[in-house]
């Protein structure tokens, strides 16, 4: 008898919230084609990301039927044709895992692309290593397109997320300033207790004020936003003359809007960003590297548990 594969199959996108249309299977054991390797899945997260492929498919950039999961770690299991960079048994994670060619880390098999396979330092843990891509290197990226000057102000919505939390890590190792915007007085004091400079509640404070009382009038540098919707003008507001407005997740479907005084007397800008179309560049492989020094510091510091 074969061996079997089981994955966890998507055959439509819904945005049900009972999820009967995923499905776990058995499936045939990929076999590695050329330039790919056989990993063994055995750990993954589940992102906001993955919610949003489940119900949306990325706006047409998944197949169906599709295997979800953007993140994970494994095992090499075999290197297909021309496919020699790793051994048997060597962990691995993936920037990406092939989950827009309809192959996500939601299987015990999956054949990876080996030009997008890490290999993992032995100093991560298996929970860390299942949680490299999707929040360290996008807050790495946001960062870095931002460009802060040391001492300058960094705008965030959603703080108290995974992702918000490492970016108030990672600014303050580069010597930026975050104002992290939440909606609960209790997540004030939280993120305080991790070193946040400047916590806003949107609930009881208004934002563009109290942004230019934080700054002494000079306004937020950039800005980066999970949000969207409603909040979008009030973060645009906030910013600085020609500054960079980044959207990266949508929590409120509402299209995200500007004022016409922003984008020409002020000249901002916005802009949207995925991780999955911002690493395929030249620097990719010196990108991975310096993500994965963070994390062996524990500047950056995935979410472990439940």
């Amino acid at each position: 008898m074969a061996p079997q594969n089981k994955i966890v199959k998507l055959d439509e996108f819904s945005m049900s919230s009972d999820l009967t249309h995923l499905q776990v299977v058995d499936a045939p054991m990929p076999e590695p084609k050329q330039g790919e390797v056989l990993v063994n899945a055995y750990l993954r997260p589940v992102n906001p990301t993955d919610v949003i492929l489940i119900k949306t498919g990325w706006g047409g950039l998944v197949p169906l039927p599709s295997t979800p999961g953007s993140e994970g770690v494994g095992k090499v299991v075999k290197n297909g044709p021309g496919a020699a960079k790793f051994k048997e048994g060597q962990r691995v994670a993936a920037a990406p895992w092939p989950q827009f060619q309809g192959r996500g880390s939601w299987a015990q098999y999956v054949a990876v692309p080996e030009k997008d396979l890490i290999l993992v330092p032995e100093s991560l843990s298996d929970q860390t290593a299942a949680q490299i891509f999707i929040n360290p290197m996008t807050v790495y990226g946001m960062l870095h397109e931002h460009n802060i000057p040391k001492g300058e102000f960094l705008l965030q919505t959603a703080a108290t997320s995974v992702l918000g939390k490492q970016m108030i890590a990672l600014a303050k190792h580069y010597g930026v300033q975050t104002i992290n915007i939440v909606r609960r007085q209790e997540a004030v004091e939280e993120l305080k207790s991790l070193g946040a400079e400047h916590v806003i509640n949107s609930e009881t404070e208004d934002i563009p004020k109290r942004v230019k009382e934080l700054t002494g009038g000079k306004m937020a540098y950039g800005a980066i936003d999970a949000i969207g919707g409603a909040i979008s003008p009030k973060v645009m507001k906030s910013l600085r003359k020609s500054g960079k407005y980044i959207l990266y997740g949508a929590l409120d479907p509402s299209p995200v809007s500007a004022s016409n005084g922003d984008l020409l007397a002020q000249t901002k800008t916005m802009t949207g960003f995925l991780i999955y179309d911002w690493i395929e560049q030249p620097r990719k492989q010196e990108i991975i590297q310096e993500v994965l020094k963070l994390l062996e510091q524990k500047v950056l510091q995935p979410h472990s548990g439940m």
